[in-house]
Formats: C-alpha cells, sequence, structure tokens
C-alpha cells in the first residue's frame, strides 16, 4: 500500500508508514469515503482535506477580486488575487517563521533545538495549522488528520482543542502542548 503522505510503499499488512509513521488504515478508510479528487495530480482525498496528501496541492479557493486593465476598469471574467499581508511567528529562542498566506503547518520538527527535549516529545508532528482567507489569518489546533493535537492549543491562554479555526490578530500568544516554553507570538509585518 502506497502511504498518501509521504509515497513510501508499504507492504499490504502495515498498518503504519514505516517511513513518516501516519497511519495506513485511516488512509484506507478516506479512500472508501466520498473524497475530494485532487484538480492537480487526481489523486482521491479525505474530503476534510485541506491539502493532496499525493502532491501537496492547498484546495481551499482564495478570495479574488476583478483584474483591472490600463484604464482602471475591470475585466470581464479576469481576476486576481488581492495582496496577503505577511505575517510572522516569533519562535522561542528568537527565531521567526515567515507567513506568506499559504497553509502553514506548525509541527514538532520546527521547535527541534528550541525548546527542551521533553517539552518537544509534547508537540504533535502536525500541531497545528495557519491558514489565510478573507483577508485574514487562522489558527486551527490540527494533529495528525484535523481532529486537533494530542496535547492541545491554547491561544492566549485559551484552549483551543475542537474549537475549528480562531482569527489571530496581532500580537497574539500561542502556546503549544500546555508548555509555556513552546509559546509563539503571531505578528503582522
Amino acid at each position: 500500500m502506497q502511504c498518501q503522505v509521504c509515497g513510501q510503499g508499504n507492504a499490504a499488512d502495515e498498518k503504519i508508514c514505516w517511513k513518516c509513521g501516519a497511519t495506513l488504515a485511516s488512509q484506507q478508510a478516506d479512500r472508501a469515503d466520498s473524497g475530494t479528487n485532487c484538480p492537480q495530480c487526481g489523486s482521491l482525498n479525505n474530503a476534510a482535506s485541506f491539502f493532496c496528501y499525493n502532491c501537496g496541492r492547498y484546495f481551499a479557493d482564495g478570495d479574488e477580486v476583478p483584474a483591472l486593465n490600463s484604464n482602471g476598469k475591470a475585466e470581464p471574467g479576469a481576476m486576481q488575487s488581492p495582496p496577503i499581508p505577511r505575517a510572522r511567528l516569533l519562535m522561542p529562542g528568537g527565531s521567526e517563521l515567515l507567513l506568506m498566506g499559504a497553509p502553514t503547518f506548525i509541527e514538532r520538527s520546527d521547535l527541534n533545538g528550541k525548546v527542551p527535549q521533553d517539552v518537544l516529545m509534547s508537540i504533535s508532528r502536525q500541531h497545528m495549522l495557519i491558514t489565510y482567507d478573507s483577508g485574514a489569518y487562522y489558527l486551527q489546533d490540527y494533529g495528525r488528520d484535523g481532529t486537533g493535537s494530542t496535547n492541545h492549543t491554547k491561544l492566549n491562554r485559551i484552549d483551543i482543542h475542537h474549537k475549528g479555526r480562531q482569527a489571530l490578530k496581532d500580537g497574539d500568544q500561542i502556546e503549544l502542548s500546555r508548555q509555556t516554553d513552546a509559546t509563539l507570538t503571531f505578528k503582522l509585518v
């Protein structure tokens, strides 16, 4: 069986991908359910997926505005995306992660070497997801398949586990896994 996450081939009786650790049984169930066919590569994905497991294409449609011609008038049928404000996440230890509007997972590997090892191991592989939509950035406690991380995420000291996506404002504090050592700060650029 081919892993939808990393593309690695695995034995048919395997339950976990030996390369990336993704659960193969849930991927098989995703294929059996009605799902989303990727417009880029055609792969069948879970209907709730934000991106294609095979090629990584993001599924959510962004806001578009009419493209203007040289006279400043809208071109019929021509659309352009509005400028996306840049943002950054201030990470523990002083490093920064620049956000440009693309969906961004914050995961254990992003904090490797920036937090103590015991804190690092409490953070999920795909702990949270930051997306951009309709002029704002949003935070979601994500986990392996969008059902929430194991040890939760707090936004300004409020647990957002199973609360869907939350709008982010400049200066918001994001705490991973109930660990103050793993606190990030969201800043608009």
